[in-house]
């Protein structure tokens, strides 16, 4: 009954057969049994030889049975190979069905809103929870700079990028600075870095600024107050929505999968790693069960995507679920709203 070769690729019976298991069991959360899933999907094959064909995905790796007298559920390899069949049929582009449209953005200018409404979108239409990994700063590119004067000598810098996102950064002068010059600081400044995004800055602009020589105006100073405001590093903002939607599905309320969805929910960073590591890829990235390397993650899948502005990756969007997540619907959604969410930046950019 069984095959010597554990490796071996599955024949066109087989992985038919695989397939429409993994979709059963994804629409229905129940074990498969041989004689009902004969029935339903009109295989022309006798329960028997259903039996035997299950048993060698078993053998392989692809099924499991949870108890003797059950019927046999995917692993993660079984999810792994329906994954792989859905992603090489399908096409990455914009679905006239996907239930996030344009209008999501319509009439809203604050870049943080957008991605809100999207990470809620997201929860929505997928039934799971969504995660947004935004842009860092030095993404951002300079439409205007104030330099505002707070308490004895310290200084707000309030940076508005081309895409509406604002930076504020504080900082301390050793000398008093009048609101005159300040304000002759931030016109030149927005003259000067207008056009460029905060990494373009901080890699060469400051000691080109430095040269020039405009008299009766301390440059230096100008330069030294963009370096104060725009030099340090600054992380990726991360958010998650729809936790619920996890705490209402049976299976993770295992309680070894539980534990993993708690420590996801307390620190932060799990999720965020795993996100910041997806926007190395052009297109989506599955990850299934184990796939996920953090041992402190179980029985979890993650579907994610970049995001660009123009040619560069800047943020990761995405759905966390379990195993039997109904990937056919979920790798979709997350396509288009990434390309949504890079369309709309781009624009914002120029």
């Amino acid at each position: 009954m069984f095959a010597d070769n554990k490796n071996r690729l599955l024949d066109e019976r087989e992985s038919a057969i695989l397939t429409t298991l993994v979709h059963e069991y994804i629409e229905t959360g129940r074990p498969v049994g041989s004689r009902t899933f004969v029935q339903k999907y009109s295989f022309s094959i006798s329960p028997a030889t259903m039996r035997n064909t299950m048993a060698d995905l078993e053998y392989l790796g692809y099924l499991k049975q949870p108890h003797t007298s059950a019927g046999r559920i995917p692993t993660d390899k079984g999810y792994r190979f329906y994954v792989d069949s859905l992603m090489d049929n399908y096409e990455f582009v914009n679905h006239d069905n996907i239930e996030i449209h344009e209008n999501l953005f319509s009439g809203e200018l604050i870049l943080s809103k957008i991605f809100e409404s999207v990470a809620k979108k997201l929860t929505e239409v997928s039934g799971y929870a969504s995660v947004m990994l935004t842009p860092k700063p030095d993404f951002a590119v300079v439409k205007r700079i104030e330099l505002i004067p707070i308490d004895n000598n310290d200084v707000l810098m309030l940076l508005i990028a081309r895409t509406g996102m604002i930076v504020t950064r504080k900082f301390s002068l050793s000398v008093n600075v009048t609101l005159d010059l300040l304000r002759d600081y931030s016109t030149y400044l927005t003259s000067e870095l207008s056009g460029y995004s905060i990494s373009d800055i901080k890699k060469g602009m400051f000691d080109k600024l430095r040269k020039e020589k405009i008299s009766g105006f301390n440059v230096g100073m100008a330069v030294d107050m963009a370096e104060l405001g725009l030099g340090a590093d600054e992380d990726s903002n991360f958010t998650i929505e729809g936790i619920e939607n996890l705490l209402r599905i049976p299976e993770m309320m295992q309680e070894n999968i539980l534990a993993g969805l708690l420590n996801m929910i307390e620190e932060k960073n799990i999720l965020k790693d795993i996100f910041e590591s997806t926007m190395e890829n052009e297109n989506i990235t599955t990850m299934i069960g184990n796939e996920i390397h953090d041992s402190k993650v179980k029985g979890c899948s993650i579907v994610a995507a970049p995001y660009k502005i123009g040619n560069t990756n800047v943020g990761a969007v995405g759905v966390v679920g379990p195993t039997r997540m109904d990937y056919e619907k979920v790798v979709p959604v997350v396509d288009y709203a990434c390309k949504m969410i890079s369309e709309l930046l781009t624009e914002m950019s120029k």
